[in-house]
């Protein structure tokens, strides 16, 4: 199963997911010492993890998401500045909606996207320490409410 059995916007949703993910978790606990290790991990993790996972549906996404890249991340980092109270309310309810469409793939797919997603907030928020911890208690709440939005349990 692949980009054709979704709709352009759902498929850009899928493909947006990652990058407000990451945005969501590093605008949680911002840090300038720590925006670049942040950034980096936003932009190389999705397709580390995607290839680890061995899914033919992360794959598409992954490559499709890859050459896209910059514009998704600044269209992201662009709904943050207009709206910054309400970006993460805004991710949160983006994660629903994306989890909604997933009964367009199989299972499978849907669970090994879900925890990709999840997986990246996690490695974002993990590349930086915050007061000498690796997981900031904004960074935990945010991550949270992601993994509730997506359905997974913790």
């Amino acid at each position: 199963m692949g980009i054709e059995n979704f709709a352009d916007e759902e498929w850009k949703n899928h493909l947006r997911m990652p990058y407000a993910v990451s945005i969501a978790v590093m605008a949680s606990a911002p840090s300038f010492l720590g925006a670049f290790s942040e950034t980096k991990a936003m932009i190389t993790e999705p397709a580390n993890l995607a290839a680890s996972s061995g899914s033919g549906f992360l794959g598409l996404l992954s490559a499709d998401m890859q050459s896209k890249a910059r514009d998704l991340i600044k269209e992201q980092q662009d709904l943050l500045m207009h709206d910054r109270e309400g970006f993460r309310s805004k991710t949160i309810d983006a994660c629903k909606s994306v989890t909604a469409t997933l009964s367009k793939t199989t299972l499978e797919d849907a669970i090994v996207y879900k925890k990709w997603v999840l997986s990246i907030g996690q490695k974002v928020a993990e590349a930086a320490k915050e007061h000498g911890v690796a997981l900031s208690e904004p960074e935990k709440v945010v991550l949270s409410e992601i993994s509730a939005a997506l359905g997974i349990s913790t």
